[in-house]
């Protein structure tokens, strides 16, 4: 058997990257996530799917989901983080996420005449963290579910149980207005109205659906069709004071509406990333 000087080998194995047996594993993607939140694993399951409902236009309920996410995705679990965006958008977001694009998505929607806080400063925040955490190499996507429709909340939960059945293993954490998300039938103008949350149960089981628990503050909200409804709205408080961090108990006055809240403490409005305008200030809900 032929031999050859150990000098030939090493330099052969430098010129094509040969590996030892001592070589060390990859290190493993690391992200600053900030501090543990209080409640997440009990909500942070393999394969869980976590329903934030929230109320558009903060900045404290896209930062929690962001948050959320890359907790789940740090410890190892592929997340799927899905937003209330239309789906046209989704080409645009996977391009940015993936860092093939430079700037955040810049469409007609994000510069619509009305913007309901779907299209806000905080979500487009949220977009860049997302980029952010892919990038540092932890198993994340963006999914866009709002496919529009006479009946959103069916044609939305469609879209979730399809986005679904291409990623059963990974963890579902979904953002979207508080309504969207209740587990019950019925609303004041419509008794057999079924939200979309309640239309993804038969598929999803083990879904946990959560509230937004604050101390009040303000949201960029419309309160109508047109711009001038919109703008910077105060808020009063929604649930019992808690610390931050997320509660699985249900509340005794909404028993069916959620399995639980999310505090995040005093809300701060974020306004539309581009074109904010209106100074409309209804009363406090």
């Amino acid at each position: 058997m032929r031999s050859f000087p150990t000098s030939l080998l090493l330099a052969t194995c430098l010129l094509a990257g040969c590996r030892t047996a001592r070589e060390a594993p990859a290190a493993q993607a690391k992200a600053d996530c900030g501090p543990v939140i209080p409640g997440m694993e009990a909500v942070l399951k393999p394969a869980a799917f976590v329903v934030l409902g929230e109320i558009h236009g903060t900045q404290e309920a896209p930062a929690f989901a962001a948050r959320l996410a890359c907790h789940a995705a740090a410890a190892g679990q592929p997340v799927r983080l899905a937003l209330e965006l239309p789906v046209e958008e989704q080409a645009r977001l996977d391009a940015f996420v993936a860092g093939e694009s430079e700037g955040p998505p810049d469409s007609a929607f994000w510069r619509r005449e009305v913007q309901d806080g779907r299209s806000s400063e905080a979500m487009r925040s949220l977009l860049e963290r997302a980029r952010e955490l892919r990038h540092v190499g932890l198993p994340l996507r963006v999914v866009a579910f709002d496919a529009g429709g006479k009946d959103r909340d069916d044609t939305m939960a469609a879209q979730l149980r399809q986005a679904r059945s291409e990623a059963r293993g990974d963890t579902f954490i979904v953002l979207v207005g508080n309504l969207h998300a209740r587990r019950d039938v019925g609303a004041p103008w419509n008794e057999k109205l079924q939200f979309m949350t309640h239309r993804l149960l038969e598929a999803e089981p083990g879904l946990v659906s959560l509230d937004l628990a604050n101390t009040g503050g303000s949201a960029w909200i419309c309160r109508g069709m047109t711009a001038d409804t919109c703008g910077q709205q105060s808020l009063r408080s929604r649930g019992e004071a808690q610390a931050p961090g997320i509660t699985l108990q249900k509340n005794a006055e909404d028993p069916d509406g959620y399995d639980g809240t999310y505090a995040v403490g005093a809300l701060n409005a974020s306004p539309p990333a581009f074109g904010a305008t209106s100074t409309a200030t209804p009363e406090p809900r």
